[in-house]
C-alpha cells in the first residue's frame, strides 16, 4: 500500500501539471504513453521489442502524435498522405511480413498490432484533442473527475452492498450495485464541478457522467478480459503498486475516445 501510494503522489504529479501545461507537453506526453502501452501489449503477447512487427507498428502509434505536434507548423494537406493512408500501409507491410517469414509471424498476430495501434492511437489522440481544444483544461479535469468518482464510486459502494455480479467471466470481483454507486458517483462529481465551473449546463453533465460512467466501466472491463486472455495480472510494471499504463488508463482511453467521436463535449 505504501508503494502504492508514494507512485500514486509522483505520478499524480507529473500527469496534472502536464495536463495543465497543455499543447506541445501534453500531445508529446500523450504519444509516449500510447508507445509504452504498444510495449505492454506485445509484451503480454510475449513478442519482442527489438522486432520488425513492434517496430513497424510504434511508427503507425507515433506517426498521428508527430502531425499534432506539427500542427502549427504545416498543414496536414500539406502531407504526401493522410493518417488513415499511414495506417493503411502499415496494415499492408504487417501482412507482408507474414508472407516473409513464412507464417511464422501470423495473419493473427498481424491483426493483433494494427488493432493495438489504432485502440491506442485513437484512445489516447482523444484525449490530447479534447485538451486542445476550447476550454480544454476544464474539460478534461471534469471528465478526469467523473472517471475517478465513477472508480471510487464503483469499489466501495462493491465493498459495502455488492452481491449481484456484474461480468463474473470477465472481472469475478466487479458488482452490478457497485456499476449502479459508480454511476452515482459520477454524477454527484460532475454537478459539483459546474456549480464550480459552469462550462455545461447541469442537464448536459448529468447526461455525460452517465456516458462517462458507463463507458469507463466497459474500458475497464475491456482491460480485464485481454489481461485475462494472456493470463497476466498487470499489463505492466512501469508503476510500482499500480501496474501498467494499459492499467491506469483503460478508462480514460475508452471514454475519450467516445467523447471525441461523439462530439460530446
Amino acid at each position: 500500500m505504501k508503494t502504492r501510494i508514494i507512485t500514486g503522489l509522483w505520478a499524480g504529479a507529473i500527469f496534472i501539471t502536464v495536463i495543465a501545461l497543455g499543447g506541445s507537453a501534453f500531445v508529446t506526453l500523450m504519444g509516449i504513453l500510447a508507445l509504452i502501452g504498444l510495449s505492454e501489449f506485445t509484451m503480454m503477447r510475449k513478442h519482442k521489442l527489438v522486432a520488425i512487427p513492434f517496430l513497424v507498428t510504434s511508427l503507425l502509434v507515433a506517426f498521428p502524435f508527430v502531425i499534432l505536434l506539427l500542427n502549427n507548423y504545416i498543414s496536414v494537406t500539406d502531407l504526401p498522405f493522410s493518417i488513415e493512408q499511414w495506417m493503411v500501409l502499415g496494415l499492408v507491410i504487417l501482412l507482408f511480413w507474414t508472407v516473409v517469414t513464412k507464417n511464422r509471424f501470423t495473419y493473427e498476430d498481424a491483426s493483433f498490432y494494427f488493432v493495438s495501434a489504432v485502440y491506442l492511437v485513437i484512445g489516447f489522440s482523444s484525449f490530447a484533442l479534447v485538451r486542445l481544444s476550447e476550454d480544454g483544461l476544464s474539460k478534461v479535469l471534469l471528465v478526469l473527475f467523473m472517471i475517478w468518482a465513477t472508480d471510487s464510486g464503483a469499489y466501495f459502494t462493491g465493498k459495502a452492498i455488492g452481491k449481484t455480479k456484474l461480468w463474473p467471466s470477465i472481472s469475478p470481483n466487479k458488482t452490478i450495485e457497485g456499476a449502479v454507486g459508480g454511476i452515482i458517483s459520477a454524477i454527484v462529481v460532475g454537478v459539483v464541478f459546474v456549480f464550480i465551473d459552469s462550462i455545461l449546463p447541469v442537464f448536459e453533465v448529468v447526461i455525460l457522467a452517465v456516458v462517462v460512467a458507463v463507458v469507463g466501466q466497459l474500458g475497464d472491463l475491456v482491460q480485464s478480459a485481454y489481461k485475462r486472455q494472456y493470463g497476466v495480472k498487470d499489463s505492466g510494471h512501469l508503476l510500482p503498486g499500480h501496474g501498467g499504463i494499459l492499467d491506469r488508463f483503460d478508462s480514460m482511453i475508452a471514454v475519450f475516445t467516445v467523447i471525441w467521436v461523439f462530439n460530446l463535449l
